[in-house]
């Protein structure tokens, strides 16, 4: 009975606090809500307010923070770790025990669409690391990645970066018996993420690797703060114990845009010391690369011999416009030459090769390039050597003729100016120099001509003398002549006969050709004659300079050169100025072929002949 009186009693109770449970329901629900908001609230107020009151710093930034980067502990600053969620970052990190702790952190705006903060966290006391985070607008980490570290319980590695736009660029350098860079590097994409895009070490890299280490240490430079696939080297052959080099400086840098300051630098190859150097702003030095990209840093491959005991050092920059119906592309020259512990530049930026032009991007344009290729000339000004200047103008149109197939005609200029020098730099001079024009001439063609033991091709006469062209009739059983040639030098040649039909000059032999076809040159009041021989077999490839004046005649070399069009031969499109007592033998042609008909024949824009003192010399734009 008593036990029934207990059960009744208690489930009275049950009932009476069901109820009373029940009726409360709803605001115990309204509570949880409002704390779970509040809760939601502080966590995003926290971040925010957290991010708000860091430094914001710019891009490009170089993060190489480290122990020498604090004095004491009284640099250090409390962040807070459970904002930032680092937690997440470190879940292996007790950031509850005072030697773990986040001691700095600064902003960066990368974009809009996300937060960006490089928090510094030093995990012990013997080490440190930096690592940008990206957060969505709640405070969700996105990505991270590692930005510098450091360690003073071996010093045998580190970490530093260069946090830009688009790019993170991580190296990370290791002592051991020497020491090693890789450089890694990483897209910071439109969504925050980081992306791995290429790895390299740079030891492997640059095969003078330590010399540019030793080089920009000297100049309080870290790899890092480079454009280091742009950096040029070279060692010149006059000068081996030397290095030249070109260094290009990351002042900012965007997405597909940056900005260079130069060092220009000779250093010692022993040591690594500069022993010269020249330094530009990227406000003057036009390295910038924007729409007009800068694509490339080249050190020439030669000296400019100024004077007898000056050297020039030359650097050439090549640009690119980006637009597909606008093409553009510029080269740029400079010269600098050493003037005490420095460099000087007495060249600047002087464009050697320009193209430009409008098309519909089908076919009808028009487009005009002028190239030019700057050679030493035998005269001084203000005790240094003129610089010659050949100018190649091309002007081209394209259309569509009647079956609607597309078209070109190719027109040419060829100039020559003159760089002087100022007892400062080199300017350009237009005029007041001494230019003669060379062209085809045609003589008096002769028949039926004969000459003993002499197969005559061509022959000619001119001013009282007879040219011609062909070989001597081969003994029975032997290629050559034995009175007048060897084994080694037969063939097709060139005679030159005086009234009598003496023989007053003979060339050497050039082999079996097919075709051996004298051209002849001359200037109004000019008493030089210019003979270029064409060679050709199926096709045309270069020829043989012969110059003929009143107490010499000469061999004076090969032009070994052709034309783009094969039906086009040398001699059509050959133009021959004299400019200061220098003959230069210019090719009004689109594209050129150096050494034509051999295996390792080279394709190039341009490229001259330029006879001066006594030697018939190439000369190009290749740096």
């Amino acid at each position: 009975m008593k036990t029934s009186y207990i059960v009744l009693i208690l489930f009275i109770l049950s009932c009476s606090s069901k109820t009373q449970e029940d009726k409360n329901t709803p605001g115990a629900i309204e509570v949880i809500d409002g704390a779970k908001d509040s809760l939601s609230e502080g966590v995003e107020k926290g971040f925010l307010e957290t991010i708000k009151s860091a430094k914001a710093k710019n891009l490009p930034q170089i993060e190489k923070t480290n122990f020498d980067s604090f004095f004491d502990e009284d640099d250090y600053t409390h962040i807070d770790f459970k904002a930032l969620k680092l937690d997440q970052v470190y879940p292996d990190l007790n950031f509850e025990n005072l030697n773990v702790r986040a001691i700095d952190m600064y902003t960066l705006l990368i974009r809009d669409d996300y937060h960006s903060v490089v928090v510094t966290v030093l995990k012990s006391d013997n080490e440190m690391e930096s690592i940008l985070i990206n957060y969505n607008a709640e405070g969700d980490i996105i990505d991270h990645e590692l930005v510098s570290y450091d360690e003073i319980a071996e010093g045998m590695s580190q970490v530093v970066s260069r946090i830009s736009e688009n790019l993170l660029t991580v190296n990370q350098i290791y002592w051991g018996d020497s020491k090693e860079i890789e450089q890694v590097e990483y897209e910071i994409r439109w969504d925050g993420t980081i992306e791995k895009v290429d790895t390299k070490n740079l030891n492997e890299f640059f095969e003078d690797f330590e010399l540019i280490d030793k080089v920009l240490t000297e100049l309080k430079l870290d790899w890092v703060q480079t454009k280091n696939s742009m950096i040029k080297t070279k060692v010149y052959p006059e000068n081996p114990n030397e290095t030249f080099l070109a260094i290009p400086e990351i002042v900012d840098e965007g997405e597909q845009y940056f900005e260079l300051n130069s060092h220009i630098i000779i250093a010692d190859n022993q040591t690594g010391k500069i022993t010269h150097q020249f330094f530009e702003s990227n406000q003057t030095n036009q390295w910038v690369s924007d729409a007009i990209e800068l694509r490339e840093i080249n050190i020439d491959t030669a000296q400019f011999q100024l004077s007898e005991k000056t050297k020039a050092y030359g650097l050439q920059v090549d640009y690119l416009g980006m637009s597909r119906v606008n093409p553009y592309s510029n080269k740029t020259l400079s010269l600098f030459i050493k003037s005490g512990d420095k460099l000087k530049k007495i060249l600047s930026n002087y464009s050697i090769k320009d193209f430009g032009g409008e098309w519909d991007g089908n076919c009808d344009g028009e487009f005009e390039s002028e190239e030019k290729i700057v050679f030493l000339s035998p005269n001084k000004t203000k005790g240094y050597f003129d610089l010659l200047v050949n100018k190649k103008i091309s002007e081209t149109r394209n259309y569509q003729d009647e079956d609607e197939e597309c078209q070109s005609e190719n027109s040419y200029q060829i100039k020559n100016t003159i760089l002087k020098f100022d007892g400062t730099k080199y300017i350009e001079v237009e005029d007041g120099f001494e230019s003669k024009s060379y062209p085809q001439i045609h003589p008096k063609k002769l028949e039926n001509l004969q000459q003993d033991n002499f197969h005559i091709d061509q022959a000619y006469e001119l001013n009282g003398q007879k040219i011609i062209t062909g070989n001597y009739i081969p003994e029975k059983g032997k290629h050559y002549t034995s009175s007048t040639e060897s084994q080694f030098e037969w063939g097709d040649r060139l005679l030159l006969l005086d009234s009598e039909n003496d023989l007053v000059f003979q060339s050497l032999g050039f082999g079996d050709l097919y075709h051996f076809e004298p051209h002849f040159y001359t200037a109004e009041a000019s008493n030089k004659i210019i003979i270029i021989c064409q060679k050709a077999f199926e096709y045309p490839f270069g020829g043989e300079v012969f110059i003929l004046e009143e107490n010499a005649k000469k061999h004076v070399g090969t032009l070994d050169i052709e034309g783009n069009e094969e039906k086009d031969f040398l001699t059509e499109i050959v133009e021959i100025h004299e400019v200061e007592s220098s003959l230069v033998f210019a090719i009004k042609s689109n594209y050129l072929m150096l050494k034509p008909g051999e295996e390792f024949s080279t394709k190039v824009s341009n490229a001259i002949y330029v006879y001066q003192g006594n030697q018939l010399v190439l000369k190009t734009n290749t740096p």
